[in-house]
């Protein structure tokens, strides 16, 4: 607030919510944010203070550290390219609904695609969500923005057939891989930051990540990340001789070395040593890492509850896994409501329509 004489004064109100034993949490947030709404209706929040200074001297540094580099390449493009150009110079204090709902359909019409637009929207409103802490504006104007009508991006997932023969194709050590990828169900980061002591018999250890040919140590996505990922039996044998293969290797080093002994590049290793081999087995999926995540998601239907799955792919939220990774696979929906209406009704084709057996008079 602002004294007679112009001076800038914080102003402490307190209010009654209810009592504390009869309101949740929620309840009450969305109370207060109703009451600084209203007691802010006609005062210049923000005490003009835009977007874009907001987003460069407070946002980014306080989270940008807790981003993984890939994560703060991807936001701070997003931001710097498409964000700020369109909004950075409305004050926090103007900036309304139709305004952050306005920019997402303009790069919808521009052409960028579904995880562009949906990358804006998450971090615009993380943005005005610590604007909002900050007590700057009295509501967040994209707490409810949707993604325009548009197509959304095509989860692929590798049919089982395809996923044989590109197996089958490679070479030991790139099968190795591919199948650690498939079932292990690891992220490129992951497979590729593995030493020798990440490998506990049956299982992997997460003991950090590599990213753009650097190791980062005790470094994962989250710390869900770092949880135990089972191998499967079949791969026992292979990793066994692999390590024979790799005996002057020390516990510290890296299972999966480039000629240079620095972690491979995802991308490079795809493009040289998987890809290639794809293409003459007539795979007809792009193979990704995401695909194989995805692909294992998908086939596990039928194998285990969702929990489990969540716990092999470990994701912090099991709506991650389900909506994101598990696709719908026909078969698998008409052997299930095939199951289901026969265990209700009980009876055959045959005996359900006697009639049908009937002789019809011409």
């Amino acid at each position: 607030m602002k004294d007679a004489d112009g001076n800038e004064r914080r102003r402490h109100v307190g209010v009654q919510l209810g009592e504390k034993a009869k309101l949740r949490k929620w309840e009450a947030e969305e109370k207060l944010r109703k009451i600084i709404a209203a007691a802010s209706k006609g005062i210049p929040r923000g005490n003009g203070v835009t977007l874009a200074w907001f987003t460069r001297e407070r946002f980014l540094p306080m989270c940008d550290p807790q981003w993984a580099p890939s994560t703060h390449e991807t936001n701070l493009y997003n931001i710097e390219r498409h964000i700020l150009p369109a909004l950075g110079e409305v004050p926090l204090s103007e900036l309304e609904k139709f305004n952050c709902q306005v920019f997402l359909n303009n790069l919808a019409k521009l052409g960028f695609s579904f995880t562009v637009v949906d990358h804006c929207r998450t971090m615009l409103k993380a943005i005005l969500e610590e604007a909002l802490d900050a007590d700057l504006i009295g509501k967040n104007p994209a707490r409810k923005l949707v993604n325009p009508d548009m197509p959304e991006p095509d989860k692929q997932v590798l049919p089982k057939k395809q996923a044989r023969q590109l197996i089958e194709s490679l070479e030991f050590r790139d099968r190795l891989i591919v199948m650690i990828a498939a079932f292990c169900a690891m992220r490129p980061g992951e497979i590729f930051g593995l030493r020798w002591s990440s490998w506990h018999s049956d299982h992997f250890q997460i003991e950090g990540t590599a990213w753009r040919g650097t190791l980062r140590p005790n470094k994962a996505k989250t710390k869900q990340s770092k949880a135990p990922v089972t191998i499967p039996d079949v791969l026992f044998p292979a990793l066994k001789m692999w390590r024979e293969q790799n005996a002057g290797a020390g516990a510290g080093d890296l299972m999966f070395p480039s000629e240079a002994g620095t972690p491979m590049r995802p991308e490079n290793w795809l493009r040289r040593r998987v890809k290639p081999f794809a293409t003459a087995a007539g795979i007809t999926v792009a193979v990704n890492f995401q695909v194989m995540r995805r692909t294992f998601a998908t086939n596990a239907q039928g194998h285990g509850n969702p929990k489990d799955v969540q716990t092999h792919l470990r994701h912090t939220d099991i709506g991650t896994t389900l909506n994101e990774y598990t696709q719908s696979i026909p078969e698998s929906v008409r052997k299930l409501v095939n199951a289901v209406t026969d265990e209700v009704v009980g009876k055959s084709a045959a005996e359900l329509w006697p009639q049908l057996a009937t002789p019809r008079v011409q």
